[in-house]
């Protein structure tokens, strides 16, 4: 038995306890010790669902815990082998910008070849064209005095005129020979004064020759026609017209047909105003 006084061991049969000196009531003494022992082996039971709760608790954290990690690992898997794929794929895409940089190379090797050709090229017009003006200014130098007499009658008897109003007025098929780069039937001094282009025989492309369209009144350097207005053309007739946004360039607008000749160089403006029959004695 247990004093419940000092609650140390005393012999079952005490009627008091040695230790205190407490009486021991047998009656009493044993109700108590039925329900300490209850109260004793219901804590145990506590104590051991307590573990088996903890038990169970350690066991579902640590499968969680594995469930987790094999999740991770699982995905760690999926995404090295993404990796892998994409590594492919960026492999296969960088082989194939390689080859693409090698032939952007080769172009660009060979459109600086032909930039040096084309170099070369407009050396050799440049050239050409030095010499041409070169050729031009020692002709100016050689002017007869006729010849100075009849560009000094152009500068003073010429109207000056826009290139947009020049254009309303009809080209004749004369003075228009000469030397020819391109050989569509103008002149290079007659190109330079019409605007088209001396090294093309058809400037805009259309497949007609620039000569053609001048005389038949179309615009070689574009679609449609120069716009011909006759009777702007019919006022115009008798004038030595200037083109004031080009270099000076002279025509002659014919008192017949109303269609305006070009007054190239001096000789030749000479010539061209006596095969109109337009002269005069200054």
């Amino acid at each position: 038995m247990i004093c419940f006084n000092c609650r140390k061991q005393i012999p079952d049969n005490s009627e008091t306890c040695p230790s205190c000196g407490r009486p021991i009531v047998h009656r009493e003494q044993l109700g108590k010790e039925i329900s300490l022992r209850r109260y004793q082996r219901w804590f145990f039971y506590g104590v051991l669902v307590l573990i088996f709760l903890g038990m169970i608790l350690a066991i579902v954290k640590i499968y969680n815990a594995n469930t987790k990690l094999l999740l991770s690992v699982s995905s760690v898997q999926k995404e090295l082998e993404e990796a892998k794929g994409t590594l492919g794929t960026t492999e296969a895409e960088l082989a194939q910008r390689e080859e693409l940089l090698k032939q952007v190379q080769a172009d660009l090797l060979e459109k600086s070849q032909a930039v040096d050709v084309k170099t070369e090229e407009f050396k050799t017009v440049l050239n050409e064209k030095t010499a041409i003006e070169e050729k031009y200014s020692q002709s100016q130098l050689d002017l007869s005095s006729a010849e100075a007499n009849i560009y000094n009658l152009i500068i003073r008897l010429g109207v000056g005129i826009s290139n947009e109003n020049l254009k309303k007025i009809p080209v004749a098929d004369a003075n228009l020979e000469g030397d020819d780069t391109d050989g569509d039937g103008l002149s290079d001094l007659a190109e330079e004064a019409l605007g088209t282009d001396a090294a093309k025989v058809d400037t805009d492309g259309d497949g007609y020759n620039d000569k053609q369209e001048i005389l038949t009144g179309f615009n070689p350097l574009g679609a449609g026609n120069l716009g011909i207005d006759m009777d702007f053309a019919n006022k115009q007739k008798g004038k030595i017209l200037l083109q004031v946004e080009g270099h000076g360039e002279a025509w002659y607008v014919n008192t017949g047909d109303g269609e305006r000749y070009f007054l190239g160089k001096p000789a030749d403006a000479f010539r061209i105003m006596r095969s109109v029959e337009y002269w005069t004695k200054k």
